[in-house]
């Protein structure tokens, strides 16, 4: 007969009971989350449960029910999270925490727990409260734990890098209410995709981006291509080999003349070119001129100037 105590193994009986738990420990009353940690003291810990506490235990509002659910951690004898488990690093008020602060705290605590357990940390706060991505993202090109965000990052044909890099979504907001900022991310281009010759739409809306590589032909079978709100000025001349991109967002940017490249993309369908020649303060009225020359070579291309 095992001896494990009731909650180690989960029936169906348990579940309700756990999310129960749950509840408890995700209130801010000290009180809740002291009678939860009792409860698992004393009728053990679920392992369902872990990934809970851990992230509790970084985020609870209160030091000493962090510390309460450290020590909790810590009896499981999980050796792969021990330094996560032993760090204090507090992530209180995550959800209107910006990302940036984020970021810059993640990295000091990576180099603490080092770069596997700041990852996992990273994943878990993503699948919760959709932050903590874009650290992991500064890791090296082709890192396993950068590959596995970037993979976060991918629905079916869809990568959304914009949702990852984690800044202001200013889609449907008045021009006049737009900042174009420059901020070096130190996050690298995501040429490093493992699924990037599958991918039909991409979003990197207001990514900090102030250039496009030329590796931006590793996504050779693109259709859709949002870059608006970054601080482009120009485009590589690879970009020609975009043959099936049919839909650019180039909207908020920092051009000051037409990107001649656009000419030879023969099987664009849709271009927003507005809201560019921006001054320090404000989007002044766009006169940047599309040239005949485009509307002569992508007859079939609808223009938003």
């Amino acid at each position: 007969m095992s001896n494990t105590r009731f909650l180690e193994e989960v029936s169906e009986e348990q579940k309700l009971f756990i999310e129960n738990l749950r509840r408890l420990l995700s209130t801010e009353e000290e009180a809740n989350c002291k009678m939860a940690v009792e409860i698992m003291k004393s009728g053990g810990v679920p392992i369902s449960m872990y990934e809970d506490l851990l992230i509790y235990s970084k985020t609870l509002p209160e030091a000493g029910q962090r510390a309460l659910v450290r020590k909790l951690l810590a009896k499981q004898t999980i050796s792969d999270w021990k330094n996560l488990i032993e760090d204090t690093t507090a992530f209180v008020n995550i959800e209107t925490t910006k990302e940036k602060d984020i970021r810059d705290k993640m990295a000091k605590m990576c180099k603490i727990v080092g770069w596997e357990e700041t990852a996992l940390l990273g994943y878990l706060f993503f699948q919760r409260y959709r932050k903590g991505l874009s650290f992991i993202l500064t890791y090296p090109h082709r890192n396993p734990f950068r590959i596995k965000a970037l993979e976060m990052l991918t629905h079916g044909d869809v990568f959304d890098f914009h949702t990852g890099i984690g800044y202001y979504t200013w889609k449907g907001a008045q021009p006049e209410e737009v900042i174009l900022s420059n901020v070096d991310t130190k996050i690298k281009f995501p040429d490093d995709h493992p699924s990037a010759t599958t991918l039909r739409v991409l979003n990197f809306h207001n990514c900090k981006l102030d250039s496009i590589p030329n590796e931006i032909t590793a996504f050779e079978n693109v259709e859709e291509l949002d870059l608006s709100v970054n601080n482009l000025k120009k485009l590589p001349v690879s970009f020609t080999k975009l043959t099936h991109l049919r839909k650019l967002d180039l909207s908020f940017n920092r051009f000051t003349e037409f990107p001649k490249v656009l000419i030879k993309m023969t099987a664009l369908q849709e271009l927003d070119f507005r809201y560019n020649n921006k001054s320090a303060y404000s989007f002044k009225d766009n006169t940047l001129v599309i040239p005949d020359e485009f509307y002569t070579q992508v007859p079939n291309c609808k223009v938003l100037v």
